[in-house]
């Protein structure tokens, strides 16, 4: 094999090893979408049904103060795991030193 075949062996390897991290970078972030979504229709199901059985304004209030509560603290946590994944996602192919220095700023 010639000097320029080899290089162009190693650059497809290199951009082959890169496509496959963003997949796996695009797989972990659908896997995190579908894990809030099911946290987040569990949580309105029991809501729904403590709703539902509740018998007087007072905790019917309770109740839907304590839905908001936790649903605002779900999506303020989501967005911050969100964040992190799009921010490996954005160092893929970087290297490790630059990958380093973004985990200890975040």
């Amino acid at each position: 094999m010639s000097e320029a075949t080899d290089s162009a062996v190693t650059t497809w390897m290199q951009a082959v090893d890169g496509y496959q991290t963003c997949l796996q970078a695009c797989i972990g972030w659908q896997q995190e979408l579908a894990r809030f979504a099911d946290l987040r229709l569990a949580g309105n199901r029991r809501t729904w049904e403590a709703l539902m059985s509740t018998r007087d304004v007072a905790q019917a209030l309770k109740i839907q103060q304590d839905w908001a509560t936790q649903a605002a603290s779900d999506y303020t946590e989501e967005a911050t795991r969100l964040a992190r994944l799009a921010t490996s996602l954005s160092l893929t192919g970087t290297t490790p030193d630059v990958q380093t220095a973004a985990t200890l700023v975040a």
